[in-house]
């Protein structure tokens, strides 16, 4: 099954929708970086060109990820009507994971303060780098999962109703 979905990767169509949702995928992931320094110009003053351009291929790369993963779900349900378990389910926990950590810190705790939990991020060295090489071995090991249940899928044949 999982080279049927590769190859069905391949139409134009599945390539536009991959392209549009790395795209959004990347989008999310750079706006969590705005969202922590408030402005490029303050993420530039506050690290260094090597840490951002390992930021930003850190973000390509659990874009890309979760972009597969996506991609992959939506060509299997084109296939089968089935979906794989955490094909979807694991990108949103990404979103959610870099919100709570390398994300908007301020808007999570008063969020979060507001209906009365009280949380407090851990902010680590190099721009918080560490929570993305976290987020991407999450995304790597989701991404497996889904290759797996893709490769594993098992068809149901329904019998025919007897008159």
């Amino acid at each position: 099954m999982l080279t049927l979905v590769m190859q069905k990767q391949k139409e134009q169509k599945f390539i536009g929708l991959f392209g549009l949702m790395w795209a959004f995928m990347y989008g999310l992931y750079l706006f969590l970086d705005y969202l922590w320094y408030g402005s490029f110009q303050e993420m530039g003053q506050s690290l260094s060109t090597s840490l951002i351009v390992i930021h930003q291929i850190t973000n390509l790369v659990v874009a890309f990820v979760v972009t597969v993963m996506l991609s992959f779900s939506q060509i299997q349900l084109s296939l089968t009507k089935t979906e794989p378990a955490g094909g979807n389910a694991i990108p949103f926990f990404s979103f959610i994971f870099g919100l709570l950590t390398f994300g908007c810190a301020p808007c999570v705790i008063t969020f979060l303060g507001a209906i009365g939990i009280a949380f407090t991020p851990l902010v680590l060295p190099f721009g918080n780098l560490v929570w993305k090489f976290i987020l991407l071995g999450l995304m790597l090991l989701g991404l497996g999962f889904v290759l797996y249940r893709i490769q594993n899928t098992v068809c149901e044949i329904k019998p025919k109703a007897s008159k």
